[in-house]
Protein backbone atom coordinates (compact mmCIF):
# COMPACT_ATOMS: atom_id res chain seq x y z
CA UNK A 1 0.00 0.00 0.00
CA UNK A 2 1.27 3.25 -0.71
CA UNK A 3 1.41 6.35 1.12
CA UNK A 4 -0.74 8.49 -0.92
CA UNK A 5 -3.54 5.59 -0.66
CA UNK A 6 -3.23 5.23 3.05
CA UNK A 7 -3.06 9.41 3.73
CA UNK A 8 -5.99 9.84 1.67
CA UNK A 9 -8.06 6.79 3.41
CA UNK A 10 -6.77 8.03 6.38
CA UNK A 11 -7.97 12.15 5.87
CA UNK A 12 -11.13 10.49 4.56
CA UNK A 13 -11.95 8.42 7.53
CA UNK A 14 -10.41 11.69 10.12
CA UNK A 15 -13.00 13.73 7.60
CA UNK A 16 -15.72 11.83 8.10
CA UNK A 17 -15.87 11.90 11.86
CA UNK A 18 -15.15 15.58 12.24
CA UNK A 19 -18.01 16.23 10.20
CA UNK A 20 -20.22 13.97 11.99
CA UNK A 21 -19.04 15.13 15.34
CA UNK A 22 -19.27 18.81 14.08
CA UNK A 23 -22.27 18.66 13.02
CA UNK A 24 -23.84 16.97 16.91
CA UNK A 25 -21.47 19.51 18.90
CA UNK A 26 -24.33 22.04 16.35
CA UNK A 27 -27.30 20.21 16.92
CA UNK A 28 -27.37 18.64 20.41
CA UNK A 29 -24.39 20.62 22.50
CA UNK A 30 -24.59 22.28 25.36
CA UNK A 31 -28.63 21.87 25.82
CA UNK A 32 -30.04 22.33 28.88
CA UNK A 33 -26.47 22.57 30.30
CA UNK A 34 -25.14 25.37 32.80
CA UNK A 35 -21.50 26.23 32.69
CA UNK A 36 -19.60 28.31 29.97
CA UNK A 37 -16.46 29.74 29.32
CA UNK A 38 -16.10 33.47 30.89
CA UNK A 39 -18.86 35.43 29.02
CA UNK A 40 -19.67 32.45 26.74
CA UNK A 41 -22.32 30.34 27.58
CA UNK A 42 -22.01 26.63 27.15
CA UNK A 43 -24.24 26.41 24.01
CA UNK A 44 -21.91 28.83 22.43
CA UNK A 45 -18.70 27.19 23.36
CA UNK A 46 -20.38 24.09 21.38
CA UNK A 47 -21.44 26.10 18.56
CA UNK A 48 -17.69 27.46 18.08
CA UNK A 49 -16.49 24.02 18.90
CA UNK A 50 -19.32 22.47 16.21
CA UNK A 51 -17.97 24.97 13.35
CA UNK A 52 -14.41 24.10 14.27
CA UNK A 53 -14.74 20.50 13.74
CA UNK A 54 -17.06 20.86 10.56
CA UNK A 55 -14.39 23.18 9.30
CA UNK A 56 -11.45 20.74 10.08
CA UNK A 57 -13.56 17.71 8.75
CA UNK A 58 -14.46 19.10 5.40
CA UNK A 59 -10.63 20.20 4.66
CA UNK A 60 -9.72 16.64 5.57
CA UNK A 61 -12.49 15.30 3.41
CA UNK A 62 -11.25 17.55 0.34
CA UNK A 63 -7.31 16.69 1.14
CA UNK A 64 -8.34 12.86 1.28
CA UNK A 65 -10.71 13.05 -2.06
CA UNK A 66 -7.73 14.67 -3.42
CA UNK A 67 -4.98 12.23 -2.70
CA UNK A 68 -7.23 9.59 -3.84
CA UNK A 69 -7.79 11.23 -6.93
CA UNK A 70 -4.79 11.28 -7.69
CA UNK A 71 -3.57 8.56 -6.73
CA UNK A 72 -5.91 6.43 -8.51
CA UNK A 73 -6.38 9.10 -11.71
CA UNK A 74 -2.79 10.07 -12.13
Amino acid sequence: MSAALALGLLLLLAGFGGVGYGLYALLHGGRGQSGGIGPLPERGVHVIAGLRMLVVGAVCLVAGGYLLWSYFGG
